[in-house]
């Protein structure tokens, strides 16, 4: 008599529910804000490559401290790490003179009750140069 009366009791579904579902909730809101940081790191760099490209564009004499300062400079107003760049000219055989620019940098990602990971970043972009 009494386990009937305890299975039709139903003051705490509510609470319960909630705690299910909340939980799901929250993993998947923190996982959106992950998702969206890795995505600011990423069009981060490329906006820093795009912007040192600029310098690679105007000045086919621009050397590869140049082109690492601006790259990384930008990166460190928005508070990533430094990157490492690389830089290189080439004249290809019609004459024509291009630019390349890779960077790289790691960020760690420490996700709470989840183990901590690294992920790489990478970009390259390719300009003409003056010839």
């Amino acid at each position: 008599m009494i386990m009937r009366r305890f299975l039709r009791e139903d003051a705490g579904a509510t609470a319960v529910e909630f705690a299910m579902v909340s939980s799901a909730f929250l993993a998947l809101v923190m996982g959106v804000c992950y998702l969206g940081l890795m995505l600011f790191n990423d069009m981060t760099l490329e906006w820093a490559l795009t912007r040192a490209s600029r310098l690679a564009e105007i000045n086919k004499a621009v050397t590869q401290a140049q082109i690492t300062q601006a790259v990384n400079g930008y990166l460190a107003s928005s508070g990533l790490p430094n990157a490492t760049v690389q830089y290189s000219s080439t004249l290809s055989s019609s004459g024509l003179r291009s630019a390349t620019i890779a960077a790289s940098f790691r960020q760690t990602f420490e996700v709470p009750m989840i183990s901590t990971f690294d992920i790489n970043f990478s970009s390259n972009i390719t300009v003409p140069q003056p010839s």
